[in-house]
């Protein structure tokens, strides 16, 4: 019964129920887009937001890189080029063969039987080094010499500088990447026609005398090698052999090596056999020491639990007359009969129960002994086994070392007799190895003229240049989205929060006045007809009277959150409401102000309590007095009938304004007179909002929303900031605060 004196003159909720809906239609919450979606639908936005500024930025990198780019490229000086090709190995038939003979004998000679005949696998030169090598100041330097005394200014630098060697590569059908040819290209480069032919005519003549001189100097370097080392390589062999001669001999085996490795495979298996008995064993021994254990402390329900698929009516037994007797001592003497008969049958029951351990643990007892008993014949095995090892010669290990260094020693003969007897054909050979395929020649056209070669690819720099702008303008316009850390869309504050966005209001102008204009009802129908082509049938009550589409539009948003708000969890009716905000500004007066004259246009008995006690908005919109409000009520005695204001748009609408502005809010808001109100309040009415102060930087919401049956949070699209709506999510849920969703104002 209440005794609050303040509250003897309100009435009971409506019929002393709270209002259903017509229709309740349960509702599924959508479904969380995934990843790759959200991110997707916030690129498009960002594109259609930013495509003015990305288009900007874009456009004038590209005309300033662009107009840098032509004009660098006309005061360009002409730059021609002139190359010869330098063949570097035979292609000739004979010498082809020759090479493939050579192979083929030491890929057997080796035991292997494939043979890679390819257009690179024969090569026997090294092409990054050789290019090197002719790069290299060694061979330069004399040819700059040459040239300086006609060019002033020639030296190393200034000619390699323009100076390109390259081994051509072909395309060949059938394979997917290209095939490097025998045939080297050198490229030079200069302003100077006559300067390149010179030049070019310098370095071939000097690589062809290059070529020739290496070429003799290393077959006669190879060949004094090989021969040198030939007697010692043979006496090696000679020497081997005759040590493995003696050990046949001496051990009377022709590979002991054999013998010995069955030996070994028996050795490892019976490692493997002991090493699975003893932890059989330690597993067995384990086992049967814990069940021990477990029956000398008398817990035979443990012993028993290793096969409880045996045991599991005896437990089951057991467990049942443990709880008779548990629930008849609570009401039974000790001495009773029926007592006694319980007891009687718990003792029965563990005898039994000790009889069955013993033989579970007498079963693990014998495997223990069989464990034991194949650990030893194993044992048994391994000392025949190591008996006949140590009978096996000790030379077998001697016999394979000397196998092994004579099988070495035999390749390598054969290697550097094959070597040999091939440096001794090439050297026979007088001819100059490389051959000049292509003579010194400058690009040119069909009438002779030399063609600049275009030492700035201006058109590829203007693509690049065009590419970069683009991506450049793209990127800006992405910064300009990130630093502009506001929300677009609904969708992108119910992706940030993880909230359900449980309403979303549209901007409507003009609506300063709408509390005063809208004091008249329309029947429901009338406001269906106020959008063309859609069905406004809510199917309830009255609606508020709208002069245009805009606020017909407007006015409806608010009915579907008052749906959306009660259908979050039809089977507990939300009664009391907190509508907050991040930051001044969001809306959340006007939320609070129209979703409760929703309420009250239904039929509901509402209540609108301003809580803000630092900024008070409420008797403003409505042209209410704020004489005497929440704050009176809270620090003085003063009778609540005589604050109460009922609202001049609905007769179900009542409105507690805030009063005067107290010196310390969070003292008033957190007492316990406070929540004695808000209880009354929630008794009385069929709803209740309380339209709350901001939340961050401030306490007020939090003490208010705790005490609530949820919490709405106002976010105003294009205005709110991201980080100070997540911090004040961080906060409500600091304070335990049910947080029903996100409403999305000014969309």
């Amino acid at each position: 019964m209440n005794t609050n004196p303040n509250f003897q003159e309100f009435s009971p909720k409506a019929n002393g129920k709270p209002i259903q809906l017509l229709s309740q239609v349960e509702t599924n919450q959508p479904a969380e887009d995934d990843q790759e979606s959200e991110k997707l639908a916030w690129l498009i936005g960002v594109l259609r937001r930013r495509i003015f500024v990305m288009a900007g930025i874009a456009l004038a990198l590209a005309a300033t890189t662009g107009s840098v780019i032509i004009w660098k490229a006309k005061k360009a000086i002409p730059t021609y080029t002139g190359s010869f090709q330098l063949l570097v190995e035979p292609v000739a038939a004979e010498s082809r063969l020759n090479q493939l003979a050579s192979q083929a004998q030491t890929q057997r000679e080796r035991g292997l039987t494939d043979i890679a005949v390819g257009f690179n696998i024969n090569s026997s030169l090294d092409y990054e080094t050789q290019i090197r090598v002719l790069q290299s100041p060694q061979l330069l330097i004399p040819i700059a010499n040459q040239l300086e005394s006609q060019y002033q200014g020639m030296s190393y630098n200034s000619l390699i500088q323009d100076l390109t060697i390259n081994r051509i590569s072909v395309e060949i059908k059938g394979r997917p990447d290209l095939v490097g040819t025998k045939i080297l290209e050198i490229t030079y480069r200069n302003q100077d026609p006559e300067k390149i032919k010179t030049v070019l005519q310098k370095v071939a003549d000097h690589y062809l005398y290059y070529s020739l001189q290496q070429r003799q100097t290393s077959l006669r370097q190879g060949i004094k090698f090989i021969e040198e080392r030939l007697p010692q390589l043979q006496n090696r062999v000679d020497v081997l052999q005759a040590q493995l001669q003696q050990l046949r001999q001496k051990s009377g085996l022709l590979d002991p090596e054999l013998n010995s490795e069955e030996l070994y495979g028996q050795i490892r298996e019976t490692a493997t056999s002991r090493l699975i008995a003893d932890t059989q064993l330690a597993e067995a021994q384990s086992r049967y020491a814990t069940l021990q254990k477990l029956l000398a402390e008398n817990n035979m329900i443990a012993v028993l639990s290793n096969e409880p698929d045996s045991y599991q009516q005896l437990f089951q037994q057991s467990h049942e007359i443990d709880s008779q007797i548990a629930l008849e001592e609570s009401r039974l003497r000790e001495d009773s009969v029926p007592m006694q008969v319980l007891r009687e049958k718990q003792e029965n029951i563990r005898l039994l129960l000790r009889t069955e351990a013993e033989k579970v643990i007498q079963k693990a007892a014998k495997q223990v002994e069989i464990s034991a008993a194949n650990q030893k014949t194993i044992i048994q095995a391994q000392q025949i086994l190591s008996q006949r090892l140590q009978q096996l010669p000790v030379i077998a290990r001697q016999y394979r070392d000397v196998q092994r260094d004579l099988d070495v020693a035999t390749n390598i003969l054969k290697e550097f007799l094959s070597k040999r007897e091939t440096f001794r054909v090439d050297a026979a050979q007088q001819q100059v190895p490389w051959e000049l395929i292509n003579p010194p020649h400058i690009y040119a056209n069909e009438q002779g003229e030399p063609i600049a070669v275009e030492s700035t690819p201006t058109k590829r720099l203007l693509l690049l240049a065009f590419v970069l702008s683009t991506l450049l303008g793209i990127g800006g316009g992405f910064v300009v989205e990130v630093l502009h850390q506001v929300f677009h869309s609904p969708d992108d504050v119910k992706a940030a929060t993880k909230l359900p966005i449980v309403g979303v209001i549209p901007l409507a102008k003009n609506l300063k006045n709408r509390h005063q204009r809208s004091k008249k009802l329309l029947p429901v129908g009338a406001v269906a007809k106020l959008i063309p082509g859609k069905s406004r049938n809510i199917g309830y009550g009255h609606a508020f009277l709208a002069e245009n589409e805009g606020e017909a539009a407007f006015l409806e948003a608010f009915r579907s959150l008052y749906t959306n708000i009660h259908l979050l969890n039809f089977k507990k009716p939300i009664y009391s409401l907190a509508i907050s905000s991040a930051v001044p500004g969001d809306g959340k007066t006007t939320v609070a102000l129209y979703l409760g004259q929703t309420a009250a246009k239904i039929g509901q008995r509402v209540l609108l309590v301003d809580a803000d006690l630092r900024l008070p908005q409420i008797h403003s919109e409505l042209n209410l007095p704020n004489d005497l409000g929440l704050s009176d009520i809270l620090g003085t005695d003063l009778n609540l009938n005589k604050v109460l204001q009922q609202s001049p748009l609905d007769e179900n609408l009542f409105v507690l304004t805030a009063g005067h502005i107290p010196p310390d809010p969070i003292k008033l808001l957190s007492s316990d007179k406070m929540q004695y109100l808000m209880d009354q309040f929630q008794a009385r009415f069929d709803l209740v909002i309380y339209d709350s102060p901001p939340i961050l930087g401030l306490g007020d919401s939090n003490l208010i929303t705790a005490h609530t049956d949820g919490a709405l949070l106002v976010a105003r699209v294009e205005k709110t900031d991201r980080s100070l709506l997540m911090k004040a999510l961080d906060e409500l849920k600091m304070g335990e605060a049910t947080i029903l969703g996100i409403v999305a104002n000014g969309a």
